[in-house]
């Protein structure tokens, strides 16, 4: 299974030009198993940055399209591997 690697607690700000609003989110790895990783951002609104370890896409961030599709919902948050319940 596909883990999410968070190698820096660093957080990337940006400004929104429109609004003025600071867009904050982090860098994370998604690790394919394959000795390929795949950097992706996660955005954290106010929340604090995630410490460096091993994670798992929590699984109440999935959702399903309007065509059926799975899909992550635009917000989505990262669980410590190992912190989650396994699904029913």
């Amino acid at each position: 299974m596909p883990r999410c690697l968070v190698k820096s607690a660093v957080v990337d700000e940006e400004t929104n030009g429109k609004t003025g609003s600071i867009i904050r989110s982090q860098y994370v790895d998604l690790d394919l198993g394959n000795g390929h990783a795949l950097p992706f951002r996660v955005g954290l609104g106010n929340r604090p940055p995630y410490k460096a370890g091993e994670y798992d896409i929590d699984p109440k961030s999935f959702a399903l399209n309007e065509y059926g599709s799975l899909t992550l919902k635009r917000y989505y948050d990262l669980v410590p591997v190992g912190d989650h319940k396994p699904a029913r």
